[in-house]
């Protein structure tokens, strides 16, 4: 760059991000006296670079040569170098002020600052016993009962951390006549209709927050009421049935929330632990300060009849458990496995065409000419290579049928517990990602002995399922969110519910996996009982006239190969 045309007016400055442990104030205090109308862009964590527009490119022609290869004297020595570049453009933000989840209501500037003022007061003057700590609030002390990232006091009755839920029987001090008030402003403004008599009062420090969670179903009446004191905080929102999808919703000082219908029963919240937060309306980042919140809730007294129901906590008779019968396990699996995939047959065609190694391997030892059943074929990918095989797909989904048909392969649309071939009348079968949709152990076994029927005496069938252990798969960033943090009553392990996978690790094996068409939330949720580790040869071991020839981990599946005995029964 031989003249000043060449230069402009935008720099990429490394080694400057939150991340690098400098913050915006730090950067505005080193760059602003070079260039007292420079403007910022940084980030809150995951990268390590900033963003700085200068006034001019002269300004900009400056600022590197004072800064550039250096590290601030107001740094610490430990610090890495500052190594600036020109760049030709800002990055475009992603603004996120119009994406919030569907019936989430903010209302910003809803309490006044004398209300504001009285709910503060109130809580400096709440005594909470010996569990009590000193915390600091602006420019004055109150008393507070201490949590792990905050500090509560609870009004109506106490809320239980351990269930995420309240008891009638446990009662906390009386509301307060200043939230009575509040509670009255609510009503007569039709934001409620039953008066709350669970309040919370949280206290939080920069730095803290609270992990994702759902306030529980069972336990309180729709909606959720929050209130914001003192500063603003970004509350991030995820889907639950798509954790990729957030959406981070600023909620200004005195500003009210209302986290009702599919925001509060689909959806996650929480608050990350972190100093500081990007505007989603800006992408400027701001400190955060302590922070109050209220938040109202009205304890339930009937059953949760919300129409999210793979994400409800209530019993509503079993309809969610994981199948105990041959019924209920029919049921499950036309609602989350048949609709779903005729529902999504078209996106599935588009998302599979690669082929699993040893799957592959396994039809490349068949001999040439011999018949090859595909047992749930999908979109026909292991029908269409030309290797000299005589291969006949089936499925249930009657789209996929459709897809794989198009393609110029042979295909029958039938139930794969109840195949419509004659006895002995393949040379090999493969049944691929089809186990793990059938949902109880008689049943995988049903479909098991149905493969075996249909070949040869001595033929081999390959199936494959998925494994709860997706630790080493380099697709399972893919298969949830991976800094997914637990809620303070979440544990692992079995479980006699079904629960939404959401995370990068299996929590229990009978799960319902979200499949995303689009961001925007067009989201189905499959049925799958992953295997752990031994289960395949459980299975196989209770399965007459066939042994188990091998099982291979490959990318987060099982790889079951089996033989039909040469003297069967069948």
């Amino acid at each position: 760059m031989d003249i000043i045309n060449d230069y402009l007016q935008f720099l990429l400055v490394s080694n400057s991000s939150i991340l690098c442990n400098v913050s915006l104030e730090e950067l505005e205090a080193i760059f602003l006296p070079l260039d007292e109308d420079a403007e910022f862009i940084v980030y809150p964590n995951k990268r390590s670079y900033s963003f700085v527009q200068c006034s001019s490119v002269e300004k900009a022609i400056t600022v590197r040569s004072e800064l550039h290869g250096l590290i601030p004297q107001s740094l610490k020595n430990s610090h890495q170098l500052f190594i600036i570049s020109f760049v030709q453009n800002l990055p475009k933000a992603k603004k996120s002020e119009n994406f919030r989840p569907a019936d989430l209501e903010v209302v910003e500037d809803y309490v006044s600052e004398q209300i504001e003022k009285e709910l503060v007061d109130l809580l400096i003057n709440h005594p909470e016993g010996k569990l009590a700590k000193i915390c600091m609030l602006s420019y004055f002390y109150f008393l507070v009962q201490s949590l792990k990232h905050r500090a509560v006091v609870h009004f109506g009755h106490v809320f239980d951390y351990s269930t995420n839920s309240a008891s009638e029987w446990k009662a906390a001090d009386p509301i307060p006549p200043v939230i009575n008030t509040l509670i009255d402003k609510l009503m007569s403004e039709k934001y409620i209709t039953e008066r709350p008599d669970q309040i919370t009062a949280n206290v939080y420090e920069p730095g803290h927050g609270i992990p994702s969670h759902y306030d529980t179903h069972s336990a309180f009446e729709d909606p959720i009421v929050s209130i914001s004191l003192l500063s603003d905080v970004v509350m991030e929102f995820k889907d639950g049935a798509n954790s990729a999808r957030i959406a981070p919703v600023l909620l200004k000082s005195k500003s009210l929330c209302l986290i009702k219908g599919e925001s509060r029963f689909r959806w996650k919240h929480g608050i990350v632990n972190r100093k500081y937060d990007v505007d989603p309306r800006t992408n400027r980042v701001v400190p955060r300060k302590t922070r109050v919140s209220l938040t109202l809730r009205k304890i339930r007294h009937n059953p949760c009849e919300c129409k999210w129901k793979e994400f409800c906590d209530w019993d509503r008779k079993g309809e969610m458990s994981v199948p105990s019968s041959e019924d209920l396990a029919l049921k499950l699996e036309n609602s989350y496995v048949s609709d779903v995939y005729e529902n999504i047959a078209s996106h599935f065609d588009e998302t599979r065409h690669s082929s699993w190694r040893a799957v592959k391997n396994f039809i490349d030892e068949i001999p040439r000419g011999s018949v090859m059943y595909d047992v749930g074929c999908g979109n026909g990918k292991y029908l269409i290579p030309k290797d000299g095989l005589f291969k006949i797909g089936c499925d249930m989904c009657f789209g996929l049928c459709e897809i794989a048909s198009k393609k110029n392969c042979h295909i029958v649309r039938c139930d794969a517990l109840l195949l419509p071939f004659r006895d002995e009348s393949a040379d090999a079968a493969i049944s691929i990602a089809v186990l793990h949709h059938i949902a109880t152990f008689e049943r995988r076994k049903k479909m098991i002995e149905e493969l075996l029927r249909v070949v040869k005496p001595g033929s081999k069938i390959c199936v494959t399922v998925w494994s709860m252990d997706q630790s080493k798969s380099e697709y399972a960033k893919m298969r949830g969110n991976k800094d997914e943090q637990l809620t303070e009553n979440e544990t692992g392990g079995k479980s006699d519910r079904l629960k939404v996978h959401d995370g990068k690790d299996f929590q229990q094996q009978d799960v319902l996996v979200p499949w995303t068409i689009d961001q925007q939330g067009e989201t189905y949720l499959r049925y799958y009982h992953v295997f752990r580790d031994g289960e395949a040869e459980h299975l196989i071991g209770n399965v007459d006239d066939c042994e188990l020839v091998s099982v291979e981990k490959e990318q987060g599946n099982y790889i079951i190969v089996i033989r039909k005995n040469c003297f069967s029964s069948n």
